[in-house]
C-alpha cells in the first residue's frame, strides 16, 4: 500500500481533472505545488486499514476451511522423495 499509494493518489487527481489532459508527471507536480508532499499520501491510513482486513479476512477464511476439511499442519507439509532418495 504504502509503494503505490502515491502513484494512485496521482492517477485519481489526473483523472478528476476536468478540461485537460494532463500526464502524471504533472499531475504530481500540481498536487505537491498547491497541497505539498503529503498531498501523496492522503488517505494511506484508510487505506492500510482497509488492506489490514482484507488480509485478516483472507487468513481467517484460511483458517475456517482448514479446520472445516479437518486438515492439520502436518498434511501441510510436502515431502519430495525425489529429492530425498539417495539411492
Amino acid at each position: 500500500s504504502v509503494v503505490s499509494h502515491p502513484a494512485d493518489s496521482v492517477l485519481t487527481f489526473v483523472a478528476k481533472q476536468k478540461g485537460g489532459n494532463i500526464g502524471l508527471l504533472e499531475g504530481a507536480r500540481i498536487m505537491v505545488n498547491q497541497d505539498g508532499a503529503g498531498s501523496l499520501f492522503r488517505g494511506l491510513g484508510s487505506r492500510s486499514v482497509w488492506a489490514g482486513c482484507i488480509i485478516a479476512g483472507q487468513f481467517l477464511l484460511y483458517d475456517v476451511f482448514r479446520a472445516f476439511f479437518g486438515i492439520t499442519g502436518d498434511d501441510l507439509n510436502q515431502v519430495f522423495e525425489v529429492v530425498l532418495d539417495t539411492s
